[in-house]
């Protein structure tokens, strides 16, 4: 969007203060954005600063009263700073023609302000359509930020499926002002990598064997069904007594990660062909997705789902659920699974470790398929939505 003509784009910090220390100095060290400006003022830096350096250095505090004492001196601080110090104002609000939140709740501040028309981007809604696939409360902050939007408000939705959950779960918003802006993957960190010294490397770096392997790449937690990977892909080399396919699974742990590790565990083989990497470095997912025989996503729900999409610009052929909004990421490109059927995804497996053809033939397609979503794309239709709503 910064580098659209037809648009003035400023940043502002409308939810927390010390949060304006991390967004100015995002701004200052990316390129792209570092002409463009935050609404603050000198003073107010130098309070979030204090603010946000105060609260880095409470766990490492050698004060003599009691943390509790001192984290709860930082809360009142931080309230009365934004109080009489707020990181959004009136003048700032009064000089625009459309605010545009990308997460959080419209601010009762942004919703008095009558002339500006106000955005809010919802990515999905699954901890209230499925409670269970999250822990704690996550469905009391969304559905605060949810109730934050008024019938005249608009809202641009990152797919398809989020749209219909959303139009469903508000009654009184009109389908007219929700606008669908896909999202995208990085062209340069998300490539067909055909350097072999450099996947040789990064095999090396996450000791993965030379070998065919299946990947997979998520946050692990019980919503994106790895436990259900990991069971067909045991299921699968035991019964077909394969020898040289290994299972790899990228991801930093979630909530309830036990019953992955259970899977893991329960495994005769498990140390040996199945490799967990934890975080992988941006600079290394190219040559990692490229590796890979086939990449599988078996989430039971998502809003967008951004790694099918990010194997797919990488040349991978995708296994994937045909739930929610994958479908609309994957298109024909991808096979398709009920995200419970164990005997399709061993066969799905299967098959693309026999058929080097049928590898060929997605991967073409998955390039193909990944063509259709690009930021720039998404860019213009969120500033193709401004339009409409500033003309309304």
């Amino acid at each position: 969007m910064a580098s659209l003509k037809d648009i003035d784009l400023n940043f502002c910090v409308s939810q927390n203060l010390p949060v304006l220390v991390q967004c100015l100095d995002y701004l200052i060290s990316n390129k792209n954005l570092e002409k463009k400006s935050l609404a603050y003022s000198k003073q107010q830096e130098y309070i979030a600063r204090k603010l946000y350096n105060y609260n880095i250095g409470l766990n490492q505090s050698q004060n003599t009263l009691p943390l509790k004492v001192v984290k709860k001196f930082y809360r009142v601080a931080n309230r009365l700073a934004e109080k009489y110090l707020p990181p959004l104002n009136d003048n700032i609000l009064q000089n625009i023609d459309v605010f545009h939140s990308p997460c959080f709740a419209l601010t009762p501040l942004v919703q008095a302000a009558k002339k500006v028309k106000k955005f809010l981007t919802v990515h999905d809604l699954i901890p209230i359509l499925y409670p269970n696939l999250f822990e704690d409360n996550n469905d009391e902050n969304l559905k605060k930020i949810l109730n934050s939007i008024s019938p005249e408000d608009y809202v641009t939705c990152v797919s398809n499926s989020t749209k219909n959950d959303l139009c469903s779960y508000l009654k009184d918003i009109n389908p007219e002002q929700v606008f669908v802006t896909h999202l995208a993957a990085a062209p340069d960190v998300f490539y067909p990598c055909s350097n072999s010294e450099q996947i040789v490397r990064v095999r090396n770096k996450y000791r993965i064997p030379n070998a065919n392997y299946i990947l997979s790449l998520c946050t692990l937690e019980p919503r994106k069904n790895i436990d259900h990977v990991i069971r067909c892909f045991a299921k699968l080399i035991q019964e077909q007594n394969i020898k040289d396919l290994y299972l790899v699974l990228v991801g930093t742990k979630g909530w309830s990660y036990n019953k992955i590790f259970e899977e893991v565990t329960n495994f005769p083989l498990a140390k040996e062909r199945i490799i967990l990497t934890g975080y992988v470095a941006d600079e290394d997912l190219a040559a990692l997705y490229s590796g890979a025989l086939a990449f599988t996503y078996l989430s039971f729900y998502e809003g967008f789902g951004l790694p099918p999409l990010e194997a797919m610009q990488c040349g991978v052929p995708v296994i994937s659920s045909n739930t929610s909004s994958l479908p609309e990421v994957v298109g024909d490109a991808a096979i398709m699974l009920d995200p419970l059927d164990t005997d399709m995804l061993c066969q799905s497996i299967l098959e693309l470790y026999n058929n080097s053809s049928l590898r060929e033939r997605m991967s073409l397609k998955s390039i193909e398929q990944a063509k259709r979503f690009s930021w720039e794309r998404c860019a213009r239709e969120t500033v193709k939505a401004y339009e409409i709503a500033v003309a309304g």
